[in-house]
C-alpha cells in the first residue's frame, strides 16, 4: 500500500473501535456478535515499516516528516492544532466513548485477549510472552509454548512453513504515531466467539510504553482489506471463507451508541435489521485496501454544495474509519462546509439555544444521507461563560494528502449516526441509518435463527482526567436489567472485573 497518511499530521479523536473489550457470541447461523467495550485510553495508529507498508487511519500524533525543513516550518501550527484538538477530546469524553475494545481467543486451549477492531489495518497482533517490555508486562501475552497448535512461521511470503528455530524468522517492524513495536509471524487457531479458523498473525516480541503500556486492550484486529502481506493475515477474509462454524455471510457490520452508556457491537456473519432505521444502501468499494467509496455530493440544510463536481468523474472519495472519532477531509471543503455550518471559520464558536445549526449529509449511490446537529457537534457550557451561553464545536479537521489523492474520512460521528456493513467478498459497503431507541431483549430474534447475543457492556473508567467527575460510567446496570446475562457475558464481566488498576 501507499503510504497513506505519511509526512502528514492526522489528529484523530479516536474512537471504533480502538480499544473496547468485547463480548463475542456465535450460533449455528453462522452470526458472531462481538461487545465493544469503549474507553478514553490513548489513541493507537500502526504504520508498518516494510515493502509493503500499511498506514493506519487511526492516527492522532502527527507522523514523521522526513523532510525536516518542511516540518520545521509547519511546527507552530501544528501546536496550535493539538491544543485545539486536545480541548475538543476532553470535550468529547464527556458524551461519547473515544474507543472501543473487544475479545478474540488465539490457541489450544484458548487464550484471551482484548483487541482494537481497526478498519484501517489488516494484521492480528498480540503481545508475546518472548516480551520482557514494561509494556508487555502490563498485560496478557501469547505463549506459543502453551498452545498445541501453533506454528512458528519464519516469513510473510511463505505464511503455511514452519520455521525450525528463531534463527529461522523474520522480524517486522511497525511504527506507531508515539512508538513502535517489534513482531514475529505464528499461526494458530483463531477464534471469535465459537467461529474458529487457522490464520496467522504477528506476536509483539518488543513494546513502546507508548501507546501500549497503560492502553485497556491488549493487541490489535485488522477489518482492512487486502492490507497484509499474503491472504493468510488476513483474519476476517480466512474466517468468512473457512470458519468452523461457517459464517452466515461474508460481512460484518458496526453499530455504536451515541453516549457512552448506550450499546455498541460489532457482528461477524451477518447484520442486524434491528439495529436499522431505514434499509440499507449498498456503495461499491472505489479502491481496495481501506473500506473507501465514492459519493457524488455534500449537502448542507437539504441544499448541494457542489464541492465533489471539482474533482470529475471521481467525485468525492471517503473512507469509513473505525478508529478516528473526527470527520476529516481536504482544508478547502472543509473551510467551505464549516461556514455553511454556522460555524464563521473555526470548528468552535460561542452559541446560545436561539443559534441554529443546519444538516450535514453525503450523497452515497443517490441517496442523502442526513446528520443532524448532535450528529456532528457538540455544547457545552463552561463555567466562566454567561447564564445562556454555551461553547459549540464541531467535530471536523482538514486533512492533507493522503496518497490516494484528496479524501474524506468519516469517523466516529458518522458511524454513530448510521450503521455501517462490509461485504468482504462482493465488496461494497452498506449504510443505513441507525436505531438507537432503546430496544428489547435480542434473545429471541436471534436465538430463533440460531444466534447468541452478548450485550455490548459501554465503559467510561473513573478518574479526573477525563472530562467528567471522577465517576465510572457504564451501561452494566442497563444490560441486566434487559435479562442479558448468558454465560459469555458473564463471564467476560468477570474477567474485566479482575484486571489491574491502571496505575
Amino acid at each position: 500500500m501507499a503510504n497513506f497518511l505519511g509526512m502528514w499530521t492526522v489528529f484523530a479523536l479516536q474512537s471504533l473501535l480502538l480499544g473496547c473489550s468485547t463480548e463475542v457470541s456465535s450460533s449455528s447461523s453462522g452470526v458472531i456478535n462481538v461487545q465493544l467495550f469503549p474507553t478514553r485510553g490513548r489513541t493507537f495508529s500502526p504504520i508498518t515499516k516494510a515493502s509493503r507498508k500499511q498506514i493506519s487511519l487511526l492516527g492522532t500524533g502527527h507522523l514523521r516528516n522526513h523532510r525536516v525543513s518542511a516540518e520545521v516550518a509547519r511546527m507552530q501550527e501544528l501546536a496550535e492544532r493539538e491544543a485545539v484538538v486536545g480541548d475538543m477530546r476532553a470535550k468529547s469524553q464527556m458524551l461519547h466513548a473515544l474507543q472501543y475494545y473487544g475479545s478474540v481467543s488465539v490457541g489450544t486451549p484458548p487464550q484471551h485477549f482484548k483487541v482494537i477492531f481497526d478498519s484501517g489495518s489488516g494484521h492480528l497482533l498480540l503481545p508475546s510472552a518472548k516480551c520482557d517490555s514494561p509494556a508487555c508486562e502490563r498485560h496478557p501475552r501469547f505463549w506459543e509454548n502453551k498452545s498445541s497448535t501453533a506454528i512458528p512461521i519464519g516469513w510473510a511470503d511463505e505464511p503455511l512453513k514452519r520455521a525450525e528455530d528463531d534463527s529461522d524468522r523474520d522480524t517486522q517492524v511497525i511504527n506507531f504515531a508515539m512508538g513502535d513495536c517489534v513482531g514475529q509471524y505464528v499461526r494458530d487457531k483463531v477464534c471469535l466467539g465459537d467461529a474458529c479458523t487457522d490464520a496467522d498473525f504477528i506476536v509483539m516480541t518488543e513494546e513502546s510504553d507508548d501507546p501500549f503500556k497503560f492502553a485497556e486492550w491488549d493487541g490489535v484486529f485488522g477489518i482492512g482489506q487486502s492490507l497484509t502481506e499474503a491472504a493468510e493475515f488476513n483474519i476476517f477474509g480466512v474466517l468468512s471463507k473457512s470458519a468452523t462454524p461457517s459464517l452466515h455471510r461474508p460481512v460484518f457490520a458496526v453499530y455504536l451508541g451515541r453516549n457512552i452508556e448506550d450499546d455498541a457491537e460489532i457482528t461477524f456473519g451477518d447484520y442486524r435489521a434491528e439495529r436499522m432505521a431505514s434499509p440499507l444502501t449498498w456503495v461499491n468499494v472505489s479502491q481496495e485496501g481501506y473500506w473507501q467509496f465514492q459519493f457524488t455530493d455534500i449537502t448542507v440544510g437539504g441544499k448541494s454544495t457542489g464541492v465533489c463536481k471539482k474533482y470529475g468523474e471521481r467525485q468525492c472519495q471517503a473512507v469509513l474509519d473505525t478508529g478516528s472519532s473526527l470527520m476529516m477531509g481536504p482544508r478547502k471543503e472543509l473551510d467551505q462546509l464549516i461556514t455553511l455550518l454556522n460555524f464563521g471559520n473555526d470548528t468552535q464558536r460561542n452559541c446560545s439555544a436561539e443559534v441554529k445549526f443546519p444538516t450535514l449529509g453525503f450523497v452515497i449511490a443517490g441517496k442523502a444521507f442526513e446528520m443532524a446537529p448532535e450528529d456532528y457537534m457538540d455544547r457545552s457550557h463552561e463555567p466562566h461563560a454567561p447564564k445562556g451561553v454555551d461553547t459549540c464545536w464541531a467535530h471536523v479537521m482538514p486533512v492533507g494528502d493522503t496518497g490516494r489523492g484528496p479524501i474524506f474520512v468519516l469517523g466516529m460521528p458518522f458511524m454513530r449516526a448510521f450503521y455501517t456493513v462490509y461485504n468482504v467478498r462482493d465488496k461494497q459497503i452498506g449504510i443505513a441509518r441507525a436505531k438507537h431507541d432503546n430496544l428489547p431483549s435480542p434473545t429471541g430474534s436471534l436465538a430463533q435463527r440460531g444466534a447468541a447475543e452478548v450485550p455490548l457492556l459501554a465503559l467510561r473508567p473513573a478518574g479526573p482526567d477525563l472530562g467528567g467527575d471522577g465517576k465510572r460510567l457504564s451501561n452494566e446496570k442497563r444490560i441486566k436489567a434487559h435479562g442479558f446475562g448468558n454465560s459469555t457475558t458473564n463471564a467476560t464481566l468477570k474477567a474485566m472485573s479482575k484486571q489491574p488498576a491502571k496505575k
